[in-house]
């Protein structure tokens, strides 16, 4: 054995060389991980929890529920004290804590006498909580819901012929975003916006004095109402049936006859984010498990999205609005796996990256 020596040059290159093998063979075959759709370790949040905001109860009773597990650790909630609280009919109870149940959000725990309103926030519902006090403080999201509650509301109360008093709007369920109460302000600012496009027309007496507001849904409000989509959705719509007129870098003021002129100034507006989440939204279709007729409307939305993010110019207004149809077409489907889960918070992540937080 005497005179015996390892190379060790000789093996630090051998060891090299196999890196280089592995790191070659990897770019050529890429490693794809396959994705379990219905993988029982993820919590069963429903699409449904991704519009609790839009409910006017249940997003308050979740909140409610989160006070008081911060301030009795451990303690279940009764949901009927919480029904009673807001003067809700006592059968109201069972539902809300059912709904909550089925969204993951909570866990029953029925008591001793069979009372099945008691019950546990989950991790998931802490989460959502906390997501409703975030857009409690969202004054873009506040105003869209503003304008979409106010504009179906008023097309309901009116049947879409007569003036209705605009105050007494915040009396009604809609007026509540993320559990909490819309300003007059706020549905002030929404009014004006539904005037100025079109979508409601103010009357003539006494417009001056707040109390007394009253306005009505017009022909493009009630149109707008009946396509089952929000009113930045419709009006982006009406904006691409009508002249377009493009300035590149454009900075100045911009004057023509018609009526309908956009100018786009897209310096800097990097869309591929959203773009990425489109793709995603196609890949995962056909598993969420949606009817073929729904699955065909999501779809569609996503070719929307696809080409807003496409274009040369990306006009934000028109991205923003397809992004928007298109969570509402994953909020429709009713089907909980997790891979619906999974686009619902790419889709938020996205629109931050776009958008900003």
């Amino acid at each position: 054995m005497a005179g015996f020596e390892i190379n060790r040059r000789a093996i630090e290159k051998m060891q090299r060389d196999i890196a280089k093998e592995f790191e070659r063979a990897a770019r050529k075959h890429p490693i794809r991980v396959p994705v379990q759709v219905d993988a029982p370790e993820v919590p069963a949040t429903s699409s449904a929890a991704a519009g609790i905001e839009k409910d006017p109860h249940l997003s308050r009773l979740l909140v409610w529920l989160d006070d008081l597990a911060a301030l009795q650790p451990g303690v279940a909630g009764d949901v009927s004290t919480y029904v009673d609280s807001e003067g809700l009919p006592a059968s109201e109870a069972k539902t809300m804590a059912l709904q909550l149940e089925r969204q993951g959000l909570v866990q029953i725990s029925p008591d001793l006498s069979g009372n099945d309103t008691q019950v546990f926030l989950t991790d998931d519902g802490s989460l959502v909580a906390r997501r409703l006090r975030t857009l409690q403080t969202d004054s873009v999201a506040r105003f869209i819901h503003a304008c979409d509650a106010l504009l179906y509301w008023l097309f309901q109360t009116g049947r879409g012929r007569n003036p209705v008093e605009v105050m007494a709007f915040v009396e009604v369920p809609g007026s509540y975003f993320a559990g909490d109460s819309l300003s007059v302000d706020e549905i002030l600012g929404a009014l004006e916006h539904l005037n100025q496009r079109g979508l409601i027309r103010r009357a003539p007496e006494d417009p001056s004095a707040t109390s007394s507001i009253k306005a009505e849904v017009t022909d493009s409000g009630t149109d707008c109402v009946l396509s089952g989509g929000t009113v930045s959705d419709y009006l982006s719509r009406q904006q691409r049936a009508g002249d377009t007129y493009t300035f590149n870098n454009s900075s100045g003021i911009v004057a023509g006859s018609q009526q309908n002129v956009v100018q786009n100034n897209s310096i800097g507006f990097d869309a591929s984010a959203l773009a990425e989440f489109a793709a995603l939204v196609r890949q995962f279709a056909p598993t969420l498990g949606a009817p073929p007729e729904q699955q065909d409307a999501l779809i569609q939305d996503v070719e929307v999205l696809e080409e807003a993010t496409s274009a040369e110019q990306p006009e934000p207004g028109r991205i923003r609005a397809a992004y928007l149809r298109v969570q509402e077409a994953l909020s429709a489907i009713t089907t909980t796996t997790a891979g619906l889960t999974m686009l619902a918070q790419q889709g938020q992540t996205a629109y931050q990256a776009v958008f900003g937080g």
